[in-house]
């Protein structure tokens, strides 16, 4: 994806947001990142601003749709939405919690015409798999 920083400003002006350094700072933090828990997005930006300033921001970001939350169980991890990521799914790892993207067209395709089936207009999906990465299944498995 092309440089969204621009498209970001735009997003936050349009929504009645201004940009600011922590919305600047947590907004790179994820650009183009596999997704992040808050603990480590806490961590990532404690030069910039402290905890609660993170988690207020992060609240502003889901609630104008700048960020998705991926459960993991009954965690979560952050990540940028489809307004400024490629649309994509998850595999999630139940042992070491990694987060691994996958775009499949196939999938896709078969979301579309299964929706389409039932005369139905989705607006939005998230699929998440889960199971065990490759590191896990060799060292516990």
């Amino acid at each position: 994806m092309t440089d969204v920083k621009p498209q970001f400003s735009s997003f936050l002006k349009s929504n009645g947001y201004s940009v600011t350094k922590p919305r600047q700072s947590l907004f790179d933090l994820l650009a183009g990142k596999e997704p992040m828990s808050m603990h480590d997005l806490c961590a990532a930006a404690a030069k910039d601003m402290d905890r609660a300033s993170v988690y207020r921001t992060i609240e502003v970001f889901e609630k104008i749709g700048v960020v998705r939350r991926i459960n993991i169980g009954w965690k979560y991890k952050i990540e940028l939405s489809d307004a400024f990521a490629e649309h994509h799914h998850h595999l999630t790892c139940l042992n070491c919690k990694k987060v691994i993207p996958i775009n499949e067209n196939a999938l896709e395709n078969f979301i579309d015409n299964l929706a389409s089936d039932q005369n139905f207009k989705p607006t939005e999906h998230q699929i998440e798999i889960q199971g065990f990465c490759s590191d896990c299944i060799k060292t516990t498995l």
